[in-house]
């Protein structure tokens, strides 16, 4: 049985990989920084927490995502795009990440 976890967690965090999600802390997406670290991947669409969801769930406002919007696999829980409260925060990062690439794109303009 530990060899069908171990091969599900590997096939996960391939996946992770080939959608180019990061992890970051929470406060990067929007949510108050006790939800702790999230993946975040625009390529897929998705926010994911590894292991324990209460965090993301009490203090991020997913408990309120509808079950449909929620897989379960592994050590994972991935919430999709297509709910507002995740697309908000994936649309945060976006805006936050340019941004901040602007921002130093124009320092290096400036010096």
């Amino acid at each position: 049985m530990w060899e069908l976890e171990d091969k599900i967690n590997e096939l996960i965090q391939q996946f992770i990989e080939e959608s180019d999600a990061v992890c970051v802390s929470a406060d990067k997406v929007g949510l108050d920084y006790r939800c702790g670290s999230v993946y975040v991947s625009i390529d897929e669409d998705f926010i994911a927490v590894s292991h324990n969801t209460n965090s993301i769930e009490y203090y991020g406002g997913f408990e309120y995502i509808d079950s449909e919007y929620i897989t379960r696999l592994g050590h994972m829980t991935f919430y999709s795009g297509e709910t507002s409260r995740v697309q908000d925060c994936i649309e945060y990062y976006i805006e936050n990440t340019e941004n901040k690439n602007n921002n130093l794109e124009q320092e290096g303009e400036q010096t």
